[in-house]
């Protein structure tokens, strides 16, 4: 999911567009971290300064959490994460602030262990933390878990396989239209759902993980990112904007589905113009995301972890498509970094999970926000 999600190189190697708007669009593919460097380049330390009003109004309501100890395993995950980096190398290296790794680890102790003042108090975390801002603005967007309804056995409508693995020899065989249209795969026993719905069948491709409801007992289970046909990448937003299928300013996860829904005569066309393609693995364990854990909704982001490492300890403020009316959500949280995907530089893909809600929230989301880092004191 992305990936963007699960060790999927956030689909996002092959179809890794973090939330739809960038993946449907093209994609660079992920970025490498910067190279290990010691801790021997010192900046100033930031200076402290008095909360200012987003700050001031942060809040569960404002993260859409029920508390802000709810963070609390998330917060764990990233300090296992730390804790087995070299403490004295520097991971942090932004303007403004220069984070070991150990002093990162410090610092996620310490904010896991004040999660409970900060549910009676947020202006607590001014006694533990300076805000470094980032030096621009943060492209925001975001990704989510899609639910597909599916059959165990191929009839009807159900005829749109979701495929696992085939192995080495054949995995990189074949391309989207062979496997999709022309049935290269069928009759292996591969297949481990069977949906009615290929638009839907793609975008679980392109967000790299999901959820599957059988219809024969509305029984779930997880489908994890397990490898692709190793093709290019290309953006079917991209190329139906350069169709003149919609305007790039309309360009959206939704504009997608809705022409194709319009016109199924060309779904092959469009579909196909993508030939990467992505298999999976039935779990029952949720996403998991570049950093080796499960991601946290409203919590975890993809980073470009060459500009921010993973289990960086940051806040986010930035508005998020409204639903179901057209007003933006403001959100305002404690976010840390978890997975990785498209991004370049200071770009951060939200996660949301799953639900209709998630869904379409990020199917839109391309905006601007402002991050900070927490620097512990």
């Amino acid at each position: 999911m992305r990936r963007h999600l699960s060790n999927f190189p956030r689909l996002l190697s092959a179809c890794c567009i973090l939330a739809a708007v960038l993946a449907l669009a093209g994609c660079a593919g992920v970025q490498k971290p910067a190279p290990t460097r010691p801790a021997t380049a010192k900046k100033a330390p930031a200076a402290s300064r008095p909360l200012g009003p987003w700050e001031a109004r942060i809040s569960p309501a404002s993260q859409q959490i029920p508390s802000f100890a709810s963070l609390a395993p998330a917060v764990d995950r990233s300090i296992a994460y730390t804790a087995r980096k070299p403490a004295s190398t520097v991971a942090v290296d932004v303007p403004g602030a220069t984070l070991t790794w150990g002093r990162l680890h410090q610092g996620l102790i310490t904010f896991r262990r004040i999660l409970p003042e900060l549910d009676r108090d947020p202006a607590v975390l001014a006694k533990y933390f300076t805000w470094v801002p980032l030096p621009a603005s943060t492209l925001v967007t975001g990704y989510y878990a899609p639910t597909i309804e599916v059959s165990r056995t191929e009839h009807g409508p159900y005829a749109w396989p979701i495929y696992r693995n085939p192995g080495r020899g054949m995995a990189k065989k074949y391309n989207r239209e062979a496997i999709d249209f022309y049935g290269a795969l069928r009759g292996k026993g591969l297949e481990i759902g069977w949906a009615k719905d290929p638009i839907a069948v793609f975008f679980l491709h392109v967000q790299g993980s999901g959820r599957l409801r059988f219809v024969e007992d509305g029984s779930t289970s997880y489908v994890l990112y397990a490898g692709s046909n190793g093709r290019r990448y290309v953006g079917v937003g991209r190329v139906m904007v350069n169709a003149g299928c919609f305007t790039d300013e309309e360009m959206s996860m939704q504009a997608i589905r809705r022409y194709l829904e319009e016109h199924p005569s060309q779904i092959k066309q469009y579909l196909t113009a993508n030939p990467s393609y992505i298999y999976f693995k039935p779990s029952q364990t949720p996403p998991v995301g570049a950093m080796g854990v499960p991601v946290t909704p409203h919590a975890s982001v993809a980073v470009d972890p060459g500009f921010v490492p993973y289990g960086t300890l940051m806040a986010l403020d930035a508005d998020l498509p409204g639903y179901p009316g057209p007003a933006p959500e403001r959100f305002t949280g404690f976010v840390m970094a978890q997975d990785t995907g498209c991004m370049r530089g200071n770009h951060f893909d939200l996660y949301l999970g799953p639900g209709e809600k998630a869904a379409h929230q990020a199917g839109l989301m391309k905006g601007t926000g402002q991050a900070y880092i927490l620097v512990p004191r």
